[in-house]
């Protein structure tokens, strides 16, 4: 995605800004998984965690625009936390290993988790990701039904790599691209 459609200008307050969600670094991008309360954000973030990724925050990231680009982070009150429902908050880093918490990420990729579900056709050959509007610029994302099932870690892996982040993703793991 070129700069000039993340023109973090475009917002005047150079203030850090709070936003309802759980931001993940996952093959060297940053995913904000966004949706309303019980969509399972959260739970969804441990699992894409055991499957080696990190988390960056979680509930409520902060953004700051730096270099034309936002970059998100956990407040220092739930630096490395992560709230599950029914178990409480904990600590990740304690539980699953320092490598499962990353500092700040820029934002490449928005996932909305959504109870609507999904009526409209795909065609087999998929889709390509659509328009987000995040802090007056635009990400590309999905929407994921999860009415009837929780989002799955993979369908999350697969989403970063059919948004065009593939390339960045393979040079940072050495993984084979799509077409």
């Amino acid at each position: 995605m070129s700069t000039s459609s993340r023109n973090c200008r475009l917002r005047p307050d150079p203030n850090l800004t709070t936003r309802h969600g759980v931001l993940m670094a996952m093959y060297g991008c940053g995913v904000f998984l966004t949706g309303d309360s019980g969509t399972g954000k959260s739970e969804l973030a441990l699992r894409l965690i055991r499957r080696g990724h990190a988390l960056v925050a979680d509930d409520a990231p902060a953004f700051e625009c730096h270099a034309n680009r936002w970059i998100g982070r956990a407040s220092d009150a739930l630096h490395g936390r992560l709230q599950l429902r029914g178990i409480g908050v904990i600590n990740v880093p304690s539980l699953l290993g320092p490598a499962a918490i990353q500092a700040s990420t820029p934002v490449d990729l928005l996932i909305e988790l959504t109870r609507t579900p999904e009526t409209d056709a795909r065609p087999l050959s998929g889709s390509r990701p659509r328009s987000f509007e995040f802090l007056g610029t635009t990400l590309p994302g999905w929407s994921i039904p999860v009415e009837t099932a929780p989002a799955s870690p993979e369908l999350i892996e697969t989403a970063v790599l059919a948004a065009g982040l593939h390339r960045k993703a393979a040079e940072t793991t050495g993984a084979a691209t799509w077409n």
